[in-house]
């Protein structure tokens, strides 16, 4: 299967992701009472859509400030060299201080969404990209929007 090739779901499709994103524990007899679908065909589709890569992972979301990770801050890097983007990716891939990294184009290369316990910790986070690259940093003050749900393009057209 090709990592970028879409895959159309029908309105079922969409119905059981729908109640998979909600709550990755629900029964696959009560997904199929849900979306009328016998509890079999629940679990065939669901096993398709994993075997396709549309459902990756089942994750808990833990939340970082209740566990000690009190700051959190959006850092960019522009690196020095494409051997620094090597290099700093190969250390940033079991960083824990690295919840989420994006490679991008534009003013960065790298985006990362960051926790730490400690500014110190931060500090020392951020003395280390500066040996491979410029760093703009942001410390998050609030996130009121957090959406990890996905939804049916159709759903989007009025935004």
């Amino acid at each position: 299967m090709g990592r970028n090739r879409v895959i159309n779901l029908d309105d079922t499709g969409w119905k059981i992701l729908s109640e998979l994103q909600q709550n990755p524990r629900i029964p696959y007899r009560e997904i199929g009472r849900r979306v009328n679908l016998s509890c079999s065909s629940v679990l065939e589709r669901i096993r398709r859509m994993e075997e396709e890569g549309i459902i990756q992972n089942y994750q808990v979301i833990l939340d970082a400030q209740k566990i000690g990770y009190t700051i959190q801050a959006i850092i960019k890097i522009k690196f020095y060299s494409l051997n620094d983007e090597e290099i700093l990716l190969e250390k940033l891939r079991s960083n824990a201080y690295v919840r989420q990294l994006w490679v991008t184009t534009g003013e960065s290369d790298f985006i990362m969404e960051t926790v730490f316990p400690a500014m110190e910790g931060m500090n020392d986070f951020l003395v280390m990209l500066g040996k491979h690259g410029r760093t703009f940093s942001s410390i998050v003050i609030d996130k009121p929007i957090f959406n990890a749900r996905l939804y049916p393009p159709a759903r989007m057209d009025g935004l």
